[in-house]
């Protein structure tokens, strides 16, 4: 069938994103999947967690876990940069057990709107770990991180 001239042209959809910078990459999540961008404080260490799992901090008035991603991702956090933050992740599933986790972040996140065709798979990209999808977007490559993964590890430890 072939469009009309009265028939409304078709709006791509955009999504407001961060940027959030790690080492060697960079994670893509819509703004609604973070709760805050905070300033970085050495997470409490937790006995017996595994190396990705760095501690908890204090946010809110509630203690979360926080996560070094590029540990999970089976890499390692060698130096943690002077720009860090902890990226408050509300967690997907809405467990009153685990509501927030934190990511750290090697730097400021950088807000975007990207158009939904413009968030093209990377083919070069190799999984690991907690990855979703290696994607390409108008300003270079990502991570879209598999936040449901995240949490059920988290939850495995008892948060």
């Amino acid at each position: 069938m072939q469009p009309t001239l009265n028939a409304p042209e078709q709006q791509e959809t955009t999504l407001s994103c961060l940027l959030i910078p790690l080492m060697g990459t960079r994670l893509v999540l819509p703004n609604v999947t973070v709760a805050e961008v905070s300033p970085y404080q050495e997470p409490m260490p937790v006995d017996g967690t595994p190396n990705w799992m760095h501690g908890t901090v204090e946010w809110r008035g509630t203690d979360i876990p926080v996560v070094a991603f590029e540990e999970l991702s089976g890499g390692n956090l060698s130096n943690r940069s002077q720009e860090a933050r902890i990226v408050v992740i509300n967690a997907p599933s809405g467990d009153e057990k685990m509501r927030f986790f934190g990511l750290i972040a090697q730097g400021i996140p950088s807000q975007v709107k990207l158009e939904e065709a413009a968030i093209k798979d990377n083919p070069n990209h190799q999984l690991m770990v907690g990855h979703l999808r290696g994607v390409t977007v108008e300003t270079g490559h990502g991570v879209i991180p598999d936040l449901d993964l995240i949490e059920a590890q988290l939850l495995k430890w008892n948060w």
